[in-house]
Order: C-alpha cells, then structure tokens, then sequence
C-alpha cells in the first residue's frame, strides 16, 4: 500500500462519499483510488476555483464537511478566492491540496503554499510522513469541523508515492474527540437587564441571523410574549416565513414597509446576525432605535457595526431566558404585550397584520416597453415569483443583478435553502455553489441567478453542469455589462462604456456544452421559456436580456 492509498483510506473511514476537484500530477492517483477502490463520487471541475465554490455549495446545503481537492502549485494558488469565501462564511471544508517535493526547490511549479493557505483558508495542515497520515487526516476534518473552516491539507508529491507505515500515529478517535459543548448560556443577570428593556420597548424588533437559524421557534416565542416584529439578515431569510409579523429582510434590500417599520421601532435585538453596514443600510434602516447584539463570540458583538450593548450566548438560550424574566402574561389578542403609548394604537394590529400579508413588492412597476428587445429585471422577478418551482434552494450570485431576486422573491421557510455567498464579494459564484448545492441536496431543483459577465468569468463550469445532469435552472440576467460598475461610472461623469460589452449568445455557448438553453426579452417569451424547462428534470439555462438602464438604487 502506498501514502496516497492509506489518506483514501483515512478519508473513507470519516465517512468521505463526495470529493470536487480537478486532477493534476500531485493527486490523481489518490483521486483515482477513492473513486476506484473505495466508490467515492468525483465531480471534475475545469478550474480550482470553482471546484471549491462547489463544494462550498455542497457543504453549505448539507451541513456536513465538504472535501475538495487541487494540484500543486497554480492549483492551490487559483483557489484563493474560494478558500476565502469559505473562511468568511465558516464553511467546514477541507482541501487536499498536492505539493511539490521539499527537496526539488526549483520545481516550475513550486511555491510556498503554507503562507498562502493561512493567507486564504486561514488554517494548513501538513502531511509531514507515512507513519503520521491517519493523524493529519484526522486532525485536519476535525479542525475543519471546530472551527469550522476551510482546511488545506499539504500532501507533497514524492511522500505519496511512499510505502505506507506499518505503524502509523493513531488518528484522533471518538474518545479523543470533546462532546459538543452544551449551548452557551447567557449570565443570568445580564438576560434580566436586556428583558427589563425588551419590556419598556414600545416597537420592539426581533432580528435573527444565519447564527440563530436553530433558533426559530424560541425567537417567535420571544417576539410573540413581547409583541416583537420579527426581521432576518439576508443570509438567514424565510426563516420567520409565514408568521403574522415577519417583515422579510432588513438591510439594504429591504422592501418599502419593511423600511418604514424598521425606521419607527425603537429596540432591535438582533441574535446571530453580523449586523454589517448592509443590515444596517449604513446606519439609515434603524431610525434612533437602540440596537443589542446577541451573539455565541464576544469578538462579533459590535465588530461591523455599533451596537448600544450585547449579550453572549447560544441564540436559543438566550430567547428562553427573556422570556422566563419578562413580566406579565402575553396578550391574548395580539400574541404579545400592546405597548401602551405608541401612536399608532400598538405596534402588532390587525391592521399591520393584513398590510405584510397583502403587500405585492410589484405594485408601481411601470408598464412594459413592447418591442424594447429588452425586459425590465423587476418584471422578470415578477414573472419568477409566479413560475419557479417550490420548494427550492436558491442561489444568488455576486453583481447589480443580484439585488432583483433578494429583494423581490420571498425565501422559503429556511432549511439551508437561500445561498448567496458574497462574503468576499467575487463575481463568478452563482454557477458553481449551484452546482455544489445540487448535488448536496438533489431532492430540490436549484433556480440561481447569475449576470452575464460573472456567468463568462466560469464558463467551462457549463460543462461540468451538463456532465453532473444537476437539476439546476440558471437565470442569466443579461445586461451585456458589468451593471454595478455602469452604476458607480455614470454618475461621476465616467464613460460607463468601459464596463459594457458587446452582446453574446450565451444560450447557444450552453447549448454547446450540453445545457438546454432558451432566450427571453420580454415577459411573453419568459413565460415560454418557462414552460419548455419547468418542470425541472435536468440542466437548463434561461438567458433574459434586461434593461441595463433599470439601476438597483439600494444594496
């Protein structure tokens, strides 16, 4: 037995079914041993990048360890973006990366991939001899798992090669693994102080992030005992989907009643949620209410945007407790207290109830241009809302397009079923985490939204979608132009011309490859593309020339 085939061993025995990657001289071999010795599936990218993009999908949607895997040198280094996105997110991911000998320094593909794997995944484990394989394995998924985080995996070319140690370091078992920790419970007299300003709060808002998406149901206790409205961070939409008083999403996408309620309350406690300068609009969403921060990590309490006061502990445990120390009982007409004083006769009504459930975030929209050979993007979500399939998981790309599907298309009920991986704000993400999230969860179709020039930078990923036969629906929302930066150009008086581009046949490159593809320009031949892909059976690809001159004015 050689190195390579006791770390396809090592894999397996944690449970490794899935491994994205793309094969080169430092790790084909041990590629081609998981796949034809142990029956691990392979998904074969054309670039690096996007290999880990998808797994990232994959782990994203699954909840589980994600394994992906590069060649040496440019292999590692095309990753970069992707291991970053992964370390913002905490996607728990590890990447077997190959490397060149340490004794061949003059390799042409040598560099040093320890300072770039902490500079980008932030964590490197080196597979350092034979006897030391199931060891590094080990410690490199469970590393993944704690932090959770992207892992590099170093695993020199020539150590591969090398027979197998009859005896190696024992890899790290179950008893040498903690228990997960109990749930962080709050101090008990700092859950006293914030429920003493939850109580005197006339507009109370409940604000719940991708942190607190365990924590639902005990968040739409608090906020009923307290007469909150209930609000998520765009990475935890729908969670809240279907209650009386759920607003959708705050931030710079909120819709107009969401903003307005959000400007008038007066207490926003927010659990698990970053709280960034978009959540917050750049300070302009909150009005003068006073915002607490709850939070597992005391670093994150205040770390993107200030905060009057903070609460450490597990979302869950601390919505409990609020409620324990909350006084009097909930009233029975409203599902909370009816805070005296408010103008408005009570912050949840009736009234407010019916205005959230027939709100229609299309009203006002102006008439269709026949014959512009182009289609206004928000009717495009509008015939999106009505014809896309549910359930779903949705995927929401990186670009001035994707600020149409998030602010106009309801999330469903979560379940890790909105993806929109902008931690490092790189374009070229929605195809690949589409891909991953379809193969992670291939008992719901994925619908995700791209732009044409983030859809060209991973054009070969067509490919590998048409190869896998994922039920993936790509919306290219085609501008022939990078829109965001024809946004910011034109009004300081720069030629947007620079970010525009002649326009492509997207459709037929897709067709090429093997992707059914169909084009649309206005809503009549939406709908028809809609009824020659849905319902969902495989790859399709739907290019929609829009309006480049329709400007998303809030991000």
């Amino acid at each position: 037995m050689k190195v390579y085939q006791a770390i396809a061993d090592e894999l397996v025995r944690h449970g490794v079914d899935t491994v994205f990657g793309l094969l080169g001289d430092a790790n084909m071999f041990l590629v081609a041993d998981l796949v034809q010795r142990h029956g691990v599936r392979f998904v074969a990218a054309r670039n690096e990048n996007t290999a880990v993009m998808m797994a990232d999908g994959w782990a994203r949607v699954t909840g589980r360890c994600a394994i992906a895997t590069v060649t040496q040198g440019p292999g590692l280094a095309v990753a970069g973006p992707a291991l970053t996105i992964a370390r913002q997110a905490g996607t728990p991911l590890v990447l077997l990366a190959g490397d060149t000998p340490a004794g061949d320094p003059l390799h042409v593909q040598n560099f040093a991939q320890q300072p770039f794997a902490l500079a980008t995944a932030g964590a490197f484990v080196p597979v350092t001899a034979a006897e030391t394989v199931a060891r590094d394995v080990s410690v490199a998924l469970r590393h993944a798992a704690e932090r959770p985080g992207p892992v590099v995996l170093d695993i020199p070319i020539d150590l591969q090669d090398l027979p197998a140690a009859s005896e190696m370091l024992p890899p790290l078992t179950a008893a040498d693994v903690p228990t997960a920790p109990a749930p962080l419970r709050p101090d008990p007299a700092a859950a006293v102080a914030l429920a003493a300003r939850v109580a005197v709060a006339q507009r109370p808002v409940i604000l719940a992030g991708l942190g607190a998406e365990h924590a639902g149901a005990e968040l739409v206790e608090l906020a009923d005992r307290c007469g909150a409205l209930l609000v998520t961070s765009l990475m935890a939409a729908g969670l809240f989907a279907g209650h009386p008083y759920h607003l959708g999403v705050a931030g710079g996408l909120s819709r107009p009643l969401t903003r307005q309620l959000l400007g008038r309350s007066d207490l926003v406690v927010a659990f698990g949620a970053g709280l960034n300068r978009w959540t917050a609009d750049h300070g302009e969403l909150f009005g003068g209410a006073q915002v607490f921060s709850v939070d597992t990590d005391p670093a994150a309490i205040g770390a993107h945007w200030p905060v009057d006061g903070g609460l450490v502990g597990d979302a869950a445990a601390v919505a409990r407790a609020l409620v324990e120390a909350l006084p009097g009982p909930a009233d029975p007409a409203t599902g909370g207290r009816v805070a005296a004083g408010d103008s408005a006769g009570g912050w949840r009504t009736p009234a407010l109830a019916a205005a959230l459930r027939d709100a229609d975030p299309f009203a006002g929209l102006p008439p269709e241009r026949p014959g512009a050979g182009r289609i206004d993007p928000r009717r495009v979500m509008a015939v999106c809302a009505r014809r896309l399939p549910m359930p779903r998981t949705t995927v929401v790309g990186v670009g001035h397009f994707g600020g149409w599907p998030n602010m106009y298309l309801d999330s469903p009920a979560a379940d890790r079923a909105l993806i929109a991986p902008w931690e490092f704000g790189s374009i070229g993400v929605g195809l690949p985490y589409a891909v991953g999230a379809a193969l992670g969860r291939p008992d719901r179709p994925v619908v995700a939204f791209e732009g044409d020039g983030s859809l060209l930078t991973c054009l070969g990923e067509l490919d590998t979608l048409a190869r896998t036969g994922a039920r993936v629906l790509l919306l290219v929302l085609d501008d022939a132009a990078y829109g965001a930066e024809v946004r910011k150009l034109r009004p300081r008086g720069v030629d947007p011309g620079l970010a525009r581009f002649p326009e492509r046949d997207l459709a037929a490159v897709a067709t090429a490859l093997g992707v059914h593809a169909h084009r649309a320009h206005d809503e009549a031949s939406l709908d028809a593309a809609f009824d020659a892909v849905l319902p969902l059976t495989g790859p399709a690809l739907l290019q929609v020339r829009i309006d480049p001159d329709v400007v998303q004015q809030q991000f």
